[in-house]
Protein backbone atom coordinates (compact mmCIF):
# COMPACT_ATOMS: atom_id res chain seq x y z
CA UNK A 1 0.00 0.00 0.00
CA UNK A 2 1.57 3.14 -1.66
CA UNK A 3 0.96 6.46 0.18
CA UNK A 4 4.29 8.38 -1.10
CA UNK A 5 5.91 7.13 -4.37
CA UNK A 6 8.18 4.92 -2.14
CA UNK A 7 9.04 1.24 -2.10
CA UNK A 8 6.35 -0.55 -0.86
CA UNK A 9 7.23 -2.03 3.00
CA UNK A 10 4.00 -4.31 3.63
CA UNK A 11 2.99 -7.11 0.90
CA UNK A 12 -0.98 -7.64 0.42
CA UNK A 13 -2.82 -9.87 2.56
CA UNK A 14 -2.10 -13.41 3.47
CA UNK A 15 -5.00 -15.24 3.80
CA UNK A 16 -7.15 -17.35 1.67
CA UNK A 17 -9.31 -14.71 0.82
CA UNK A 18 -9.59 -11.88 -2.02
CA UNK A 19 -10.28 -8.36 -0.08
CA UNK A 20 -14.04 -6.61 -1.06
CA UNK A 21 -14.97 -3.23 0.66
CA UNK A 22 -18.03 -1.21 0.95
CA UNK A 23 -19.36 1.97 2.83
CA UNK A 24 -22.77 2.39 4.76
CA UNK A 25 -23.93 4.09 7.82
CA UNK A 26 -26.36 3.59 10.67
CA UNK A 27 -28.90 6.38 12.54
CA UNK A 28 -31.67 5.97 15.19
CA UNK A 29 -34.33 8.75 15.57
CA UNK A 30 -33.64 8.90 19.06
CA UNK A 31 -29.85 9.85 18.68
CA UNK A 32 -29.60 13.51 17.56
CA UNK A 33 -26.25 14.95 16.33
CA UNK A 34 -25.10 17.00 19.05
CA UNK A 35 -23.27 19.80 16.60
CA UNK A 36 -25.97 19.97 13.72
CA UNK A 37 -29.20 18.59 13.26
CA UNK A 38 -30.79 16.04 13.06
CA UNK A 39 -29.97 12.22 13.79
CA UNK A 40 -26.53 11.33 14.36
CA UNK A 41 -25.63 9.68 11.11
CA UNK A 42 -22.22 6.75 11.66
CA UNK A 43 -20.69 6.28 8.69
CA UNK A 44 -19.01 2.78 8.43
CA UNK A 45 -16.28 0.79 5.79
CA UNK A 46 -15.99 -2.70 5.90
CA UNK A 47 -13.49 -4.97 4.97
CA UNK A 48 -14.81 -8.52 3.78
CA UNK A 49 -13.79 -11.67 2.07
CA UNK A 50 -14.62 -10.72 -1.53
CA UNK A 51 -14.65 -13.28 -4.43
CA UNK A 52 -11.65 -12.32 -7.04
CA UNK A 53 -12.07 -9.98 -9.56
CA UNK A 54 -10.11 -7.90 -12.13
CA UNK A 55 -11.79 -4.96 -11.01
CA UNK A 56 -9.94 -1.94 -10.19
CA UNK A 57 -8.54 -1.31 -6.37
CA UNK A 58 -9.28 1.06 -4.11
CA UNK A 59 -6.93 4.04 -3.55
CA UNK A 60 -5.65 3.85 -0.26
CA UNK A 61 -6.27 7.41 0.20
CA UNK A 62 -9.19 9.16 -1.05
CA UNK A 63 -9.45 12.80 -1.92
CA UNK A 64 -11.01 13.66 1.07
CA UNK A 65 -8.67 12.11 3.30
CA UNK A 66 -5.54 13.38 1.22
CA UNK A 67 -7.47 16.86 1.47
CA UNK A 68 -7.50 16.35 5.21
CA UNK A 69 -4.47 14.91 6.46
CA UNK A 70 -2.68 17.67 3.75
CA UNK A 71 -4.53 20.29 6.24
CA UNK A 72 -3.86 19.00 9.44
CA UNK A 73 -0.04 17.73 8.99
CA UNK A 74 0.74 20.87 6.60
CA UNK A 75 2.16 18.52 4.12
CA UNK A 76 1.44 18.96 0.25
CA UNK A 77 -1.79 17.21 -0.88
CA UNK A 78 0.60 16.65 -4.26
CA UNK A 79 3.02 14.25 -1.91
CA UNK A 80 0.15 11.81 -0.91
CA UNK A 81 -0.08 10.45 -3.62
CA UNK A 82 -3.18 7.97 -3.67
CA UNK A 83 -1.45 5.07 -4.36
CA UNK A 84 -3.46 1.68 -4.50
CA UNK A 85 -5.28 -0.98 -2.03
CA UNK A 86 -5.50 -4.54 -1.79
CA UNK A 87 -9.58 -4.42 -2.16
CA UNK A 88 -12.28 -3.55 -4.55
CA UNK A 89 -14.84 -1.43 -3.63
CA UNK A 90 -18.50 -3.41 -3.37
CA UNK A 91 -17.16 -6.92 -4.64
CA UNK A 92 -19.00 -9.56 -4.51
CA UNK A 93 -18.91 -11.82 -1.53
CA UNK A 94 -17.78 -15.13 -0.47
CA UNK A 95 -20.95 -16.97 1.19
CA UNK A 96 -20.27 -18.20 4.57
CA UNK A 97 -20.53 -16.49 8.42
CA UNK A 98 -17.53 -14.77 9.27
CA UNK A 99 -17.05 -13.58 12.76
CA UNK A 100 -17.57 -9.48 13.21
CA UNK A 101 -14.70 -6.85 14.36
CA UNK A 102 -15.59 -4.03 15.36
CA UNK A 103 -12.85 -1.03 14.93
CA UNK A 104 -11.90 2.19 16.24
CA UNK A 105 -9.25 4.66 14.94
CA UNK A 106 -6.68 7.11 17.33
CA UNK A 107 -8.21 10.63 18.15
CA UNK A 108 -7.56 13.01 15.06
CA UNK A 109 -7.02 10.02 12.70
CA UNK A 110 -9.43 8.53 10.26
CA UNK A 111 -11.29 5.42 9.66
CA UNK A 112 -8.72 4.30 6.85
CA UNK A 113 -5.62 4.65 9.15
CA UNK A 114 -5.24 0.76 9.46
CA UNK A 115 -6.73 -0.71 6.15
CA UNK A 116 -3.57 -2.75 5.38
CA UNK A 117 -4.41 -4.68 8.95
CA UNK A 118 -8.02 -4.54 8.23
CA UNK A 119 -7.99 -6.51 4.59
CA UNK A 120 -5.59 -8.69 6.42
CA UNK A 121 -8.32 -9.62 8.39
CA UNK A 122 -10.99 -9.70 5.69
CA UNK A 123 -8.54 -12.18 3.83
CA UNK A 124 -8.51 -14.63 6.93
CA UNK A 125 -12.32 -14.73 7.01
CA UNK A 126 -13.58 -11.83 9.16
CA UNK A 127 -15.62 -9.01 8.18
CA UNK A 128 -13.96 -5.80 10.10
CA UNK A 129 -16.00 -2.85 10.32
CA UNK A 130 -13.78 0.55 11.06
CA UNK A 131 -15.85 2.91 12.74
CA UNK A 132 -15.92 6.85 11.96
CA UNK A 133 -17.43 9.67 14.24
CA UNK A 134 -18.61 12.95 12.60
CA UNK A 135 -16.53 16.17 13.87
CA UNK A 136 -14.12 14.12 15.96
CA UNK A 137 -12.38 12.00 13.29
CA UNK A 138 -10.37 13.98 10.77
CA UNK A 139 -12.77 13.25 8.14
CA UNK A 140 -15.45 11.05 7.41
CA UNK A 141 -16.79 10.29 4.42
CA UNK A 142 -20.87 8.60 3.87
CA UNK A 143 -21.69 6.44 1.20
CA UNK A 144 -23.73 8.86 -0.77
CA UNK A 145 -20.23 11.16 -0.99
CA UNK A 146 -20.98 13.59 1.51
CA UNK A 147 -17.65 14.54 3.87
CA UNK A 148 -17.73 15.97 7.01
CA UNK A 149 -13.99 17.53 8.24
CA UNK A 150 -13.40 17.13 12.07
CA UNK A 151 -14.76 20.63 14.53
CA UNK A 152 -10.83 21.18 15.10
CA UNK A 153 -12.26 23.76 17.78
CA UNK A 154 -13.68 21.56 19.94
CA UNK A 155 -12.32 20.78 23.88
CA UNK A 156 -10.89 17.85 22.28
CA UNK A 157 -9.02 19.04 19.49
CA UNK A 158 -7.90 22.17 21.28
CA UNK A 159 -6.60 19.90 23.86
CA UNK A 160 -5.02 17.67 21.38
CA UNK A 161 -3.40 20.35 19.42
CA UNK A 162 -1.96 21.77 22.57
CA UNK A 163 -0.42 19.22 23.77
CA UNK A 164 1.43 18.28 20.39
CA UNK A 165 3.52 21.38 21.17
CA UNK A 166 4.79 20.63 24.25
CA UNK A 167 4.64 16.52 24.29
CA UNK A 168 8.01 16.72 26.53
CA UNK A 169 6.21 18.25 28.97
CA UNK A 170 2.47 16.08 29.06
CA UNK A 171 5.13 13.15 28.89
CA UNK A 172 7.11 14.34 32.30
CA UNK A 173 3.68 14.65 33.74
CA UNK A 174 2.47 11.44 33.00
CA UNK A 175 5.83 9.38 33.54
CA UNK A 176 5.21 8.83 37.05
CA UNK A 177 1.64 7.77 37.20
CA UNK A 178 2.51 4.84 34.33
CA UNK A 179 5.33 3.94 36.31
CA UNK A 180 2.75 2.99 39.34
CA UNK A 181 0.03 1.72 36.83
CA UNK A 182 2.77 -0.79 36.05
CA UNK A 183 3.35 -1.47 39.82
CA UNK A 184 -0.19 -2.29 40.28
CA UNK A 185 -1.11 -5.15 41.82
CA UNK A 186 -5.14 -5.20 41.33
CA UNK A 187 -7.51 -3.41 39.13
CA UNK A 188 -8.67 -0.69 42.02
CA UNK A 189 -5.61 0.34 42.63
CA UNK A 190 -5.60 0.44 38.47
CA UNK A 191 -8.53 2.49 38.55
CA UNK A 192 -7.12 5.36 40.98
CA UNK A 193 -4.51 5.43 39.14
CA UNK A 194 -5.92 5.83 35.47
CA UNK A 195 -8.25 8.05 37.08
CA UNK A 196 -5.35 10.32 37.98
CA UNK A 197 -4.45 10.36 34.23
CA UNK A 198 -7.83 11.18 33.34
CA UNK A 199 -7.91 14.13 34.85
CA UNK A 200 -4.78 15.43 33.15
CA UNK A 201 -5.42 18.56 30.79
CA UNK A 202 -4.06 16.53 28.24
CA UNK A 203 -6.54 13.93 28.85
CA UNK A 204 -9.87 15.52 30.39
CA UNK A 205 -11.24 16.75 27.02
CA UNK A 206 -11.49 13.09 25.45
CA UNK A 207 -13.34 11.35 27.88
CA UNK A 208 -16.49 13.14 26.19
CA UNK A 209 -15.32 11.74 23.17
CA UNK A 210 -15.00 8.29 24.42
CA UNK A 211 -18.30 8.79 25.60
CA UNK A 212 -19.51 9.68 21.91
CA UNK A 213 -17.46 6.55 20.25
CA UNK A 214 -18.60 4.11 22.33
CA UNK A 215 -22.00 5.05 21.84
CA UNK A 216 -21.50 5.41 18.11
CA UNK A 217 -19.46 1.48 18.08
CA UNK A 218 -22.75 0.43 20.34
CA UNK A 219 -25.36 2.26 17.90
CA UNK A 220 -23.07 0.14 14.89
CA UNK A 221 -23.54 -3.14 16.42
CA UNK A 222 -27.36 -2.84 17.57
CA UNK A 223 -27.88 -1.85 13.67
CA UNK A 224 -26.17 -4.47 11.58
CA UNK A 225 -29.55 -4.74 10.03
CA UNK A 226 -29.04 -1.78 8.24
CA UNK A 227 -25.35 -2.69 6.67
CA UNK A 228 -26.16 -3.87 2.58
CA UNK A 229 -27.99 -7.17 2.59
CA UNK A 230 -24.63 -8.98 1.20
CA UNK A 231 -23.25 -7.84 4.42
CA UNK A 232 -26.09 -9.19 5.97
CA UNK A 233 -25.87 -12.62 4.61
CA UNK A 234 -22.30 -13.39 6.07
CA UNK A 235 -21.46 -11.23 9.08
CA UNK A 236 -22.03 -13.54 11.96
CA UNK A 237 -23.30 -11.48 15.27
CA UNK A 238 -22.89 -13.88 17.75
CA UNK A 239 -19.16 -13.81 17.64
CA UNK A 240 -17.82 -10.05 17.71
CA UNK A 241 -14.45 -8.58 18.72
CA UNK A 242 -13.59 -5.12 19.20
CA UNK A 243 -10.25 -3.50 18.70
CA UNK A 244 -8.56 -0.09 18.27
CA UNK A 245 -5.73 2.19 18.42
CA UNK A 246 -4.84 4.60 20.98
CA UNK A 247 -7.81 6.31 21.68
CA UNK A 248 -10.12 3.31 20.01
CA UNK A 249 -7.83 0.86 21.98
CA UNK A 250 -9.25 2.52 25.57
CA UNK A 251 -12.78 1.89 24.07
CA UNK A 252 -12.05 -1.24 22.65
CA UNK A 253 -10.97 -2.27 26.26
CA UNK A 254 -14.15 -0.50 27.79
CA UNK A 255 -16.33 -2.56 25.27
CA UNK A 256 -14.99 -6.15 26.75
CA UNK A 257 -15.77 -4.70 30.32
CA UNK A 258 -19.32 -3.61 29.54
CA UNK A 259 -20.74 -5.18 26.51
CA UNK A 260 -21.39 -8.61 26.88
CA UNK A 261 -21.65 -9.25 22.82
CA UNK A 262 -17.89 -8.41 22.13
CA UNK A 263 -16.01 -11.67 22.99
CA UNK A 264 -12.75 -10.68 22.60
CA UNK A 265 -10.53 -7.78 22.00
CA UNK A 266 -7.37 -6.22 21.31
CA UNK A 267 -6.02 -2.45 21.78
CA UNK A 268 -2.73 -1.08 20.46
CA UNK A 269 -0.44 0.99 22.60
CA UNK A 270 -3.35 2.21 24.76
CA UNK A 271 -3.94 3.28 28.46
CA UNK A 272 -6.79 1.62 29.55
CA UNK A 273 -8.97 4.33 31.09
CA UNK A 274 -11.99 3.11 32.94
CA UNK A 275 -15.70 3.45 32.13
CA UNK A 276 -17.71 6.48 32.99
CA UNK A 277 -20.46 4.04 34.83
CA UNK A 278 -19.60 0.43 35.49
CA UNK A 279 -16.87 -2.19 36.47
CA UNK A 280 -13.57 -1.77 35.92
CA UNK A 281 -12.87 -5.65 34.70
CA UNK A 282 -12.58 -7.52 31.88
CA UNK A 283 -15.48 -9.32 30.76
CA UNK A 284 -13.82 -11.08 27.32
CA UNK A 285 -10.14 -12.19 26.82
CA UNK A 286 -8.13 -8.99 25.98
CA UNK A 287 -4.81 -8.48 24.58
CA UNK A 288 -3.30 -5.28 25.27
CA UNK A 289 -0.44 -4.42 22.74
CA UNK A 290 2.39 -2.01 23.86
CA UNK A 291 5.41 -0.17 22.01
CA UNK A 292 7.88 -0.52 24.53
CA UNK A 293 8.73 3.26 25.67
CA UNK A 294 7.15 6.24 24.41
CA UNK A 295 10.54 8.80 23.90
CA UNK A 296 10.01 12.75 23.35
CA UNK A 297 12.75 15.29 23.58
CA UNK A 298 15.19 13.44 26.45
CA UNK A 299 12.11 12.22 27.86
CA UNK A 300 11.64 8.65 27.86
CA UNK A 301 8.19 6.89 29.70
CA UNK A 302 8.21 3.11 29.60
CA UNK A 303 4.41 2.14 28.67
CA UNK A 304 4.77 -1.68 28.75
CA UNK A 305 2.87 -3.44 31.17
CA UNK A 306 0.74 -0.39 32.57
CA UNK A 307 -2.89 -2.29 32.17
CA UNK A 308 -1.17 -5.97 33.66
CA UNK A 309 -3.44 -5.56 36.29
CA UNK A 310 -6.44 -5.58 34.38
CA UNK A 311 -5.36 -8.46 32.30
CA UNK A 312 -4.20 -10.58 35.45
CA UNK A 313 -8.03 -10.20 36.76
CA UNK A 314 -9.51 -10.86 33.21
CA UNK A 315 -10.52 -13.96 31.44
CA UNK A 316 -8.04 -16.65 31.03
CA UNK A 317 -6.45 -15.96 27.53
CA UNK A 318 -5.92 -12.00 28.52
CA UNK A 319 -2.70 -10.69 27.70
CA UNK A 320 0.18 -8.05 27.00
CA UNK A 321 2.40 -8.30 24.06
CA UNK A 322 5.18 -5.75 23.80
CA UNK A 323 6.59 -4.92 20.25
CA UNK A 324 10.71 -3.82 21.32
CA UNK A 325 11.31 -0.19 19.42
CA UNK A 326 7.76 0.50 18.07
CA UNK A 327 6.75 4.04 18.40
CA UNK A 328 2.85 4.79 19.01
CA UNK A 329 2.43 5.47 15.06
CA UNK A 330 3.90 2.10 13.89
CA UNK A 331 0.33 0.44 15.11
CA UNK A 332 -0.88 2.36 12.29
CA UNK A 333 -0.43 2.28 8.36
CA UNK A 334 2.07 5.40 8.78
CA UNK A 335 4.36 2.35 9.65
CA UNK A 336 4.30 2.26 5.61
CA UNK A 337 5.04 5.64 5.02
CA UNK A 338 8.97 6.18 4.16
CA UNK A 339 8.51 10.28 4.95
CA UNK A 340 7.09 9.04 8.43
CA UNK A 341 10.34 7.45 9.58
CA UNK A 342 11.51 10.24 12.05
CA UNK A 343 8.02 9.59 14.21
CA UNK A 344 8.12 6.48 13.91
CA UNK A 345 10.45 3.38 16.39
CA UNK A 346 13.21 2.09 15.28
CA UNK A 347 11.75 -1.01 14.87
CA UNK A 348 11.88 -2.97 11.60
CA UNK A 349 8.93 -1.42 10.63
CA UNK A 350 8.07 -4.83 7.76
CA UNK A 351 8.65 -6.94 10.68
CA UNK A 352 6.90 -4.86 12.88
CA UNK A 353 3.84 -5.35 10.38
CA UNK A 354 4.04 -9.11 10.00
CA UNK A 355 4.12 -9.00 13.78
CA UNK A 356 0.84 -7.37 14.44
CA UNK A 357 -1.11 -9.40 11.41
CA UNK A 358 0.11 -12.33 12.49
CA UNK A 359 -0.71 -11.46 16.59
CA UNK A 360 -4.30 -9.88 15.80
CA UNK A 361 -4.68 -12.86 13.29
CA UNK A 362 -3.94 -15.37 15.84
CA UNK A 363 -5.92 -14.03 18.92
CA UNK A 364 -9.15 -13.55 17.25
CA UNK A 365 -8.90 -16.88 15.36
CA UNK A 366 -8.37 -18.76 19.15
CA UNK A 367 -10.99 -16.97 20.56
CA UNK A 368 -13.95 -16.49 18.54
CA UNK A 369 -13.19 -19.21 16.04
CA UNK A 370 -11.52 -22.13 18.43
CA UNK A 371 -8.62 -22.40 16.49
CA UNK A 372 -5.60 -23.05 18.13
CA UNK A 373 -3.77 -20.39 19.47
CA UNK A 374 -0.82 -18.37 17.09
CA UNK A 375 1.01 -15.56 16.16
CA UNK A 376 1.91 -14.89 20.34
CA UNK A 377 5.34 -16.72 19.85
CA UNK A 378 7.82 -14.56 21.33
CA UNK A 379 10.62 -13.09 19.10
CA UNK A 380 13.51 -10.63 19.04
CA UNK A 381 11.54 -8.13 18.30
CA UNK A 382 7.98 -9.06 20.48
CA UNK A 383 7.66 -10.06 24.18
CA UNK A 384 4.64 -12.22 25.56
CA UNK A 385 3.09 -11.94 28.93
CA UNK A 386 0.37 -13.85 29.83
CA UNK A 387 -0.46 -12.82 33.39
CA UNK A 388 -2.15 -15.64 34.79
CA UNK A 389 0.81 -17.80 33.79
Amino acid sequence: MRWFATKTLIPGPSGPHSVGTTRFEVSEPGYLEALSTGPRRVPVQAWYPAEKTDAPREPALGEAVRAALAEWTGVPKFLLRPGESFSVMDAPVVPGRYPVLLFNHGFASFQQQSASLLQELASHGYVALSIGHPFESLVVEYPDGTVVRARRDLPAWKAVEAGVKDLEQGMRVVGPLYERARAAKDADTLRQIMNEVSALPAWAPLLPVLEHWTRDTRLVLDNLGQAPARLQDIMDAGHVGAFGHSLGGILAGQLAMTEPRVRAGISYDGAQLPPATGKYALSAPFCFVYADTLKVGATTVRTEGINDALALEGPTGSCGVCLLGAGHLNFTDMNNRASMKRALGSIDRGELARALRALTVGFFDHHLKGKPLTGLTPTPVMRVHWPKG
